[in-house]
């Protein structure tokens, strides 16, 4: 093997170079100037623009100007360009921490280089937001071939005008083989008409055939961009279970995009696991689909999907369970004696659940119970499906937060004013279920309820900056695992063994601060993902602080979730804890860049609730 072809090879395993092609890689090791430094020798200056250099073996330390370290940098890495030391930029001194071998490209190739490729340029000239977010990414992206929602289209979609009658309509749909047609008014989507449609619009309600199909379509579909992910194929028809979707450009449509389109794209995917969830009439046989989850999370998270969407299906999975137990708990009582819904909490109603996850509950009620036979039968569901969830893998709530609880069962009356207490007269721990009571979401049941409670408790929060003051208080307790030097602070995980606690030091810092920055707006969204922007959005947050924080929740996130899988891999339980020796230099370096950014938010909020 040819000497250009061995570095280029090389080059391939480092970032960024191994998102550029062949040809620009060979032409790239032709530039390439190598020099050998014995331990201790000064390297370069970055103030002289020297260009960029990679380690090829060895290692080099970067000082500042007073000679005080800064960071420490290792074979496949870079320096000489632009670098931010925990959120702040500064000019350094690279010395060999040990007898090294570095290769130089000269400034002017490297910024050449950079004007060529956008994606090559932002990694090293992005603002601190984006260098969280593209090495996290670019680790994934090569091994991932994700589709937007026009690569799926096969054929044109069926369309006819609002004007044509029922019959031409059934007709058509007959002669062309189909289920289903698109109806457009001047060319813009307007409504969508099936089978079903026509035999319970149309057959069981006697309507005029020669009637126009307008009067028994239905109005305004769901539908999907061209450019959508196909991603957002998934979750749309996962959680509404839709069986197909219109895609549209401009409010025209051009393609219909089935549940089959998806399945036939992937062998092993979350809607054909949710699809055979609502078809199970046991709880037996719900706990022989739930042994599928494990695999698909790990097929999930190798296929380079972000945290956001990880989450995003696995909890889909989770509500289907939800749902379906609920269904067939009515089936076995009976139908409930008045209109109730189900509450999902904590990370469920966050939609960012994991592998590893309890259930967090509850019931709502349009009144107080009334008599025993009440009280008896959601008892019953409660216990039907709190038991169910556990056996397929939800572990129940160490703090019993859960509808099996008589204590969770209660009217929208009665839950206004277990919030109004906890609002008006804050103690330690009504914070402590505040935080997770703020989380709120419905699963199942009646929407108004829900709607109607949200409302007024994010009303009343808004409102009361001393409530607000006690949650900021409760949620700086948790502190990200830096120590002096901003050292990492490992934690023993319960079996001997430390590493950091990515979930309790990490995550749980970010979604305390955004609940209460939410809060501040009167926003009831609960995913921490949209609760970023809308603070954002509105001024609540500056812009780029909010963006940062999503990067750094994303980028501990995405270490947590490849830990997880690499520990279901290897047939072990997964966890939250992840050993340092765990993680590559680069990890370890965005890490501690994610959390100083989490410290500096805290410490935001602590000015702001002094």
């Amino acid at each position: 093997m040819s000497d250009i072809a061995h570095i280029v090879d090389f080059l391939r395993t480092v970032q960024p170079f191994n998102s550029l092609d062949v040809a620009l890689l060979e032409k790239v090791s032709e530039q390439l100037e190598v020099a050998y430094y014995p331990q201790n020798k000064t390297i370069l200056a970055s103030e002289s623009s020297p260009g960029l250099a990679i380690i090829r073996k060895g290692a080099v330390r970067l000082v500042d100007e007073e000679h005080k370290f800064l960071d420490k940098r290792y074979e496949r890495e870079l320096f000489g360009h632009k670098i931010y030391f925990h959120l702040e930029f500064k000019h350094y001194i690279a010395e060999a921490e040990e007898d090294s071998l570095i290769w130089h490209l000269n400034d002017e190739d490297f910024k050449k280089l950079c004007k060529q490729q956008a994606d090559f340029d932002a990694y090293f000239n992005s603002y601190f937001h984006n260098r969280l977010s593209v090495p996290s990414q670019a680790q994934y992206l090569s091994e991932s071939k994700i589709s937007v929602v026009a690569d799926l289209i096969k054929r044109k979609p069926v369309c006819i005008d609002i004007s044509v009658s029922i019959f031409e309509t059934a007709k058509m749909m007959s002669q062309q083989d189909i289920s289903s047609v698109l109806v457009t008014e001047k060319e813009l989507l307007v409504g969508i008409v099936t089978d079903k449609d026509l035999r319970h619009r149309v057959l069981a309600k006697a309507v005029d055939p020669a009637a126009s199909i307008g009067g028994v379509m239905t109005r305004n579909p769901q539908c999907l961009i061209a450019s959508d992910d196909v991603n957002a194929a998934l979750l749309h028809m996962m959680r509404e279970n839709y069986h197909h979707l219109p895609v549209v450009e401009d409010q025209r449509p051009i393609g219909l995009i089935t549940a089959g389109d998806i399945l036939r794209e992937q062998s092993e995917h979350p809607l054909r696991l949710v699809r055979d969830i609502h078809k199970r009439d046991t709880l037996d046989e719900l706990v022989i689909l739930s042994k599928r989850l494990p695999l698909l999370f790990e097929r999930t998270v190798n296929l380079g999907r972000n945290s956001k969407q990880v989450g995003l299906m696995i909890t889909s999975i989770t509500d289907a369970f939800t749902c379906r137990l609920l269904v067939l708990a009515e089936q076995r009582f009976g139908p409930p004696p008045m209109k109730y819904a189900w509450l999902a909490f904590g990370s469920q109603a966050r939609e960012e659940q994991t592998a590893r996850t309890d259930q967090d509950n509850a019931l709502i009620f349009e009144r107080k119970l009334e008599g025993d036979a009440e009280a008896e039968y959601f008892s019953r569901l409660a216990e039907f499906v709190c038991d169910g969830l556990d056996k397929l893998g939800y572990v129940y709530c160490p703090g019993e937060i859960m509808a099996l609880n008589v204590k969770w069962r209660l009217s929208l009356r009665q839950w206004k004013r277990q919030f109004a207490r906890w609002i008006d007269e804050p103690d330690p721990m009504s914070v402590m279920h505040c935080s997770i009571f703020f989380d709120m979401r419905r699963i199942y049941g009646d929407t108004r309820l829900v709607e109607d409670l949200q409302t007024e408790v994010v009303a009343k929060a808004k409102e009361n900056k001393i409530f607000r003051h006690f949650m900021a208080t409760n949620a700086l307790n948790q502190r990200p695992p830096l120590g002096f030097f901003r050292r990492f602070v490992q934690e023993d995980d319960g079996s001997h063994s430390e590493g950091l606690n990515l979930k309790h030091r990490g995550i749980v810092p970010v979604t305390d601060l955004i609940r209460i920055r939410a809060l501040e707006a009167g926003i009831s969204e609960a995913n921490t993902f949209r609760r970023i922007e809308l603070v954002a959005e509105l001024g609540i947050m500056n812009k780029n602080d909010a963006l940062n924080l999503r990067d750094a929740l994303n980028l501990i996130n995405q270490v947590r979730l490849t830990h997880q899988s690499r520990q279901m891999e290897a047939g072990d339980a997964p966890t939250n804890f992840v050993p340092i020796e765990a993680l590559s230099s680069l990890k370890r370096r965005n890490l501690k860049a994610a959390f100083m950014l989490i410290k500096k938010a805290q410490q935001a909020m602590a000015s702001r609730y002094q």
